[in-house]
């Protein structure tokens, strides 16, 4: 009987103390450890942004895009010395034919088409092509074929644009080496410079837009907002500048998405969360992304932000610093600059704008406007 009578509260004594430590240590965890990783380990920083750890689905066949549920694509590799990393870089590409395109073909193939074939045709196509081609820039993580890229690019097949989808380096099949803001908009130019030169024999060029999606919407605003600087430094001609930059779910720049990305609020209450976890992307020669400096340099470039007010990962607020920073440059002329918000009864989040009702009449009208 006394036994259990001692026995009792020295458990609950035990407990008590067992949790409180697990407690204190969870504490210093949150206040010490990860505040110091997050300000001095450039490798955290850098796995926290781009994310290319993270390669699902597994086992991704590049070379034939229709495993991956695409039509009318091919699978292109673009090799170049990189001047950033100083080695030989592989890009990963895939050319996705409009949907008249590929009905066409198909009808002259009878409804089978060879993959070298395909590839031959599409070369042409693509060289000779009335049609809008539509350049696209992805976000962090995963690579081209993952799922909710496939359904972007099904969009674009569907609205009769050329698509023009690849992997930065350490995404994908592309070379798997460290990226930084430098190499993946170096690899940006030369994809881009490509595109330029396969379509350049044409009679008529056709209109080119880069669509760039959460990460993306950085690496396109750079490099729209450097193009002559950029294409000097890939050793090629001026590059012509786009049609038009369509930004889905971005953020002015990268300090800014810290602060406001919902896991901030963890931290935010500590009196050094500016110090460290913002302060580091202010000024970062590896990465800062500053969407808002880049643009304000073209002030004639035709910009459509597209963000849905649900988005949880790249908030609507920073969508909206980005449309003001752009149009205070502009003299707030809005001809050339337009901020289309989706309702978050539409539960688009940050993925899935693709799916929105709008989408096709509010990008439709963006580029019959400016091809």
């Amino acid at each position: 009987m006394h036994g259990i009578i001692i026995c009792v509260p020295i458990y609950t004594i035990a407990t008590f103390l067992f949790g409180a430590s697990i407690t204190a240590g969870l504490v210093v965890f949150h206040v010490a450890f990860v505040p110091l990783l997050f300000k001095y380990s450039k490798a955290f920083q850098r796995n926290l942004i781009f994310a290319n750890f993270v390669q699902w689905p597994l086992n991704i066949d590049y070379e034939d895009p229709s495993q991956s549920g695409i039509q009318g694509g091919r699978n292109i590799s673009i090799e170049y010395n990189s001047r950033v990393d100083n080695c030989r870089v592989k890009i990963g590409v895939w050319h996705i034919l409009p949907k008249s395109s590929y009905e066409k073909l198909k009808g002259s193939f009878g409804g089978n088409v060879d993959k070298d074939d395909l590839s031959r045709q599409l070369d042409e196509e693509l060289a000779n092509s009335k049609l809008p081609v539509m350049f696209y820039c992805h976000g962090n993580s995963n690579s081209r074929a993952a799922s909710h890229r496939i359904e972007l690019y099904k969009f674009f097949q569907q609205m009769d644009f050329h698509t023009i989808a690849f992997d930065y380096r350490g995404y994908g099949d592309s070379t798997n080496i460290v990226p930084s803001e430098r190499g993946v908009v170096e690899d940006s130019v030369v994809v881009y410079d490509w595109l330029n030169n396969t379509i350049r024999a044409a009679q008529k060029r056709p209109a080119v837009f880069v669509w760039g999606h959460s990460l993306g919407t950085g690496i396109s605003s750079h490099m729209l907002g450097n193009l002559q600087e950029l294409s000097q430094a890939v050793e090629t001609k001026p590059l012509p500048q786009a049609n038009g930059l369509i930004l889905e779910a971005p953020f002015n720049n990268l300090a800014d998405e810290v602060a406001h990305h919902p896991l901030a609020k963890l931290v935010s209450w500590l009196p050094y969360f500016e110090s460290t976890f913002v302060s580091p992307f202010v000024r970062n020669d590896k990465y800062s992304f500053n969407s808002d400096e880049h643009l304000s340099k073209v002030d004639n470039l035709p910009v459509l932000i597209l963000h849905a007010k649900d988005d949880v990962i790249v908030p609507f607020v920073v969508g909206v610093k980005l449309f003001r920073a752009v149009l205070k440059s502009r003299n707030n002329d809005e001809s050339k600059i337009k901020l289309h918000a989706f309702d978050k009864s539409e539960r688009l989040g940050h993925k899935f704008i693709c799916h929105a009702k709008q989408l096709p009449t509010v990008v439709g009208e963006f580029v019959s406007r400016h091809r």
